[in-house]
């Protein structure tokens, strides 16, 4: 009978050890996936924005208006551009050349309408419009380009907000650098929770005029902010985002290709790196020693 009791004992102090355990394990597994979604969410918010941006200078290099001042015709006039992104029936992009523009300052307006939506060669589906108002000569030193959005939305995320691309290249020789920021920031998921973001970013443009498929971005933070992004996600957590190596866009990939930077909320820091140069949705994330791949989708 002794026996049989000492049994139970120790069975009994197995399972409350068994049910610790897988106690414990599910609390860093939801940990991990409430760290996993926020860091997808806030991948996916980088990439939209910096994809707008993207668009806007590829219509910008597309008319002569943008450099010369454009007094070729009165009125407004298509703008016609290869790239897969606009190749879509309904797909609007055309420029307004500002009364005021001359050849050595010219300014004016860029529209680019995605009407009730446009799915690239991606399977990205874009909707609405950015609005790009521009101000110098394009590429030049000092020009300046303001990037609005009017119910514009990828993938069903709406994008709000002003970003300002101010040229601090040295000279037009440079690779062009502006120094992008963004004010009132948002993106809101199609179930209508919203995160909000303002940055600071240096954003350098490779060029390669014989091959786009090469052209890169680099983007780092601005040397005068102490943060490169900060803002309330979409669970309402203040968070800040460091950048610790730059992060580089290729055109025609879903996500960032390289780079690493840190996503700080509520005392924890989440590293993010980008990887190595391949084009895919892959990240990796540390936490408290922690480390785990994140296959980042397009939007939830």
């Amino acid at each position: 009978m002794k026996t049989i009791a000492f049994l139970r004992k120790v069975l009994a102090l197995m399972i409350v050890s068994v049910a610790g355990f897988v106690i414990s394990c599910t609390d860093e597994n939801v940990g991990l996936q409430e760290e996993t979604a926020l860091i997808t969410e806030d991948v996916i918010a980088d990439y939209y924005f910096e994809d707008s941006d993207d668009m806007a200078g590829v219509v910008m290099l597309a008319d002569e208006g943008t450099d010369s001042g454009g007094r070729i015709a009165g009125g407004d006039r298509p703008i016609v551009s290869n790239d897969h992104r606009f190749k879509c029936p309904g797909v609007e992009i055309y420029i307004m050349i500002d009364e005021l523009s001359t050849s050595d300052i010219p300014r004016g307006k860029i529209v680019i309408d995605f009407g009730d939506g446009c799915i690239d060669g991606a399977g990205n589906e874009r909707k609405g419009k950015i609005i790009i108002t521009f101000y110098g000569r394009r590429f030049m030193p000092g020009s300046k380009m303001v990037i609005t959005f009017e119910d514009y939305s990828i993938n069903g995320i709406k994008l709000m907000g002003v970003r300002t691309l101010t040229n601090v290249s040295g000279s037009q020789a440079n690779a062009p650098k502006f120094r992008v920021e963004l004010e009132d920031g948002k993106a809101v998921w199609p179930d209508g929770t919203e995160e909000t973001r303002e940055h600071c970013f240096i954003r350098e443009w490779v060029r390669f005029t014989t091959n786009s498929s090469l052209e890169a971005i680099s983007i780092d933070q601005c040397d005068d902010r102490d943060f490169a992004a900060e803002g309330v996600n979409r669970r309402g957590y203040a968070y800040q985002v460091l950048i610790l190596e730059p992060i580089i866009y290729k055109r025609g990939c879903p996500i960032a290709v390289k780079g690493v930077k840190q996503y700080i909320t509520r005392g924890k820091v989440i590293t993010i790196d980008y990887g190595d140069g391949t084009c895919d949705r892959t990240v990796t994330i540390t936490v408290d020693g922690n480390t785990r791949s994140v296959d980042v989708k397009r939007g939830n």
